[in-house]
C-alpha cells in the first residue's frame, strides 16, 4: 500500500509541475500575443489615416507631347503646369497633401501659390476628393478649375453661387447650368471608398483576435477553449484576407489620382466615338506618366508591416491554443482518478448465476459388464425423459 501511495504522490507532483510549466508558457504566449496584436492594430490605424500611401513628384520641369492633336496637347500641358510642375503630392485613403517645391517661387501666376504664401505654409492637406459626374455633363463639369475646387476645398457640393466659381466661370442662368449644380460633385474615388471599408473591417477583426487572446486565461473549460481557438483562428484569417485585399487594391491604383483628369477626357471621346482624339489622349497620358515619379509612401510600408505581424498573430494563436491538449489530459486524468475513488468506496454487488433443476445433472455412473469392461452411463436430461419409446421390429430383434 505504501509503495502505491508513493507512486501516486510522485505522479501527482509530476502533473503539478507540468501544469505550472504549461501555465507559465500560456501566460507568456497570451501577453506576447495581446501586445503584438495591439501593435498591429495601432500600425494599421496609422497607415489607414495618414495621407502617404503614395508620393508623386515631377521628373522634369517641361513636358513634351508631340504627335497628338493640338487640343489634347494643350489640355495635358495646362494640367501638368498647373498641378504637378511645382508641387509634390501625397495621397491617402482619407486625405491628400500638396507640398510646394523649392523652385515654386519662380511660378508666380498660380492662385494656389498665393494662398500658400499668405498662410505661411509650404503644404496643404485636404480630403482626397475628385470630381464625379456623368459623361452627359462633361462640357459643364469637366474643367481644371472644377478639379482644383474638389482637391482644395474639401467640400462635396460644387456650388455655382461660390465666389471662386463666379470669378472663374462664365455662368448663365440656363437650365443646363442649374442642373449641373446637382450633377457636378466631389467624392472619394471608388477604390478609396472600398479600401476604407476593407481597412476598417480588418481593424475590427484584429480587435476580435486581441480580445480572444485575452480570454484564454479566464477560461478553464476545454470546450470553451476549443471555441475560442476556432473563433480566434477565423478572426485572424479574416484580418489577413482584408489586409491583403487592401494592399492589392492600393498597389493597383497608384496612378489613379494623377491621371483621373486625363482619363475622363479619354473616356468622353471614346464614348462619343471620336477615336482619334481618344487615342491621342492615351498617348498623352503615357507621356505624362513618364514625366512624374510615383512611389509608395510610408503609410504603405507601415501597412506591409502590419500585414506581416498579422501572420505572426495567427501562428502564435495556433501555438498557444495547442497547450490546451495538456489541460485536456489533466482533466481526463482527474476524472479517471475520481471515478476510481468512487469505485473503491462503493463496492459493487456481485451476482452469481444459480442453475435450476433442469441444468443440474448428476455425474455419470460407471457399470461393469460380464467382460469386465466398464462403460459410463450418462444421466438422462429432462428432455430425454419425455421422449417416446422406440419399438423394435422383428427383423431388428
Amino acid at each position: 500500500m505504501c509503495k502505491n501511495c508513493t507512486k501516486k504522490t510522485k505522479s501527482d507532483k509530476m502533473l503539478n509541475k507540468k501544469e505550472v510549466l504549461n501555465n507559465k508558457k500560456l501566460s507568456i504566449g497570451i501577453v506576447f500575443g495581446v501586445i503584438l496584436t495591439l501593435i498591429t492594430i495601432i500600425l494599421q490605424c496609422i497607415a489607414l489615416f495618414t495621407p502617404h500611401w503614395k508620393e508623386i513628384t515631377p521628373n522634369t520641369h517641361s513636358l513634351y507631347v508631340d504627335g497628338v492633336d493640338a487640343l489634347i496637347r494643350t489640355e495635358v500641358l495646362h494640367y501638368f503646369n498647373s498641378i504637378h510642375r511645382h508641387s509634390r503630392h501625397s495621397y491617402g485613403l482619407f486625405q491628400r497633401c500638396e507640398y510646394l517645391l523649392n523652385n515654386s517661387s519662380s511660378y508666380n501666376n498660380q492662385p494656389d501659390l498665393a494662398d500658400f504664401v499668405v498662410n505661411n505654409q509650404r503644404n496643404k492637406c485636404t480630403k482626397n476628393f475628385l470630381p464625379r459626374y456623368r459623361d452627359d455633363y462633361f462640357n459643364e463639369c469637366h474643367s481644371l478649375q472644377y478639379y482644383r475646387f474638389c482637391t482644395k476645398a474639401s467640400e462635396k457640393n460644387f456650388d455655382i453661387n461660390n465666389d471662386y466659381l463666379h470669378a472663374t466661370f462664365d455662368l448663365s442662368t440656363s437650365s443646363a447650368n442649374l442642373d449641373s449644380k446637382m450633377s457636378c460633385d466631389c467624392h472619394y474615388p471608388p477604390y478609396v471608398f472600398v479600401c476604407q471599408i476593407v481597412g476598417i473591417t480588418a481593424i475590427i477583426f484584429l480587435f476580435f483576435t486581441c480580445l480572444l487572446f485575452g480570454l484564454f486565461p479566464f477560461c478553464t473549460n476545454s470546450h470553451y477553449r476549443l471555441k475560442i481557438k476556432y473563433f480566434g483562428i477565423l478572426s485572424s484569417l479574416l484580418s489577413i484576407v482584408f489586409l491583403t485585399i487592401n494592399l492589392i487594391v492600393i498597389l493597383k491604383h497608384l496612378e489613379y489620382e494623377s491621371i483621373a483628369y486625363l482619363v475622363a477626357i479619354q473616356k468622353h471621346y471614346k464614348s462619343n466615338q471620336i477615336y482619334k482624339l481618344s487615342e491621342d489622349t492615351k498617348i498623352a497620358i503615357d507621356r505624362f506618366l513618364l514625366s512624374i515619379n510615383i512611389r509608395i509612401g510610408y503609410s504603405t510600408i507601415i501597412a506591409w508591416i502590419a500585414f506581416g505581424l498579422s501572420f505572426i498573430d495567427g501562428i502564435l494563436l495556433l501555438v498557444t491554443c495547442q497547450m490546451k491538449h495538456n489541460y485536456r489530459k489533466k482533466e481526463s486524468h482527474t476524472n479517471l482518478k475520481s471515478y476510481r475513488e468512487i469505485e473503491q468506496h462503493y463496492t459493487p454487488f456481485r451476482f452469481t448465476e444459480v442453475p435450476n433443476d433442469s441444468q443440474t445433472l448428476s455425474s455419470p455412473m460407471h457399470v461393469n459388464n460380464n467382460l469386465n469392461e466398464s462403460t459410463s452411463l450418462h444421466p438422462i436430461s429432462e428432455d430425454e425423459k419425455y421422449q417416446p419409446l422406440r419399438i423394435f421390429n422383428e427383423d431388428e430383434v
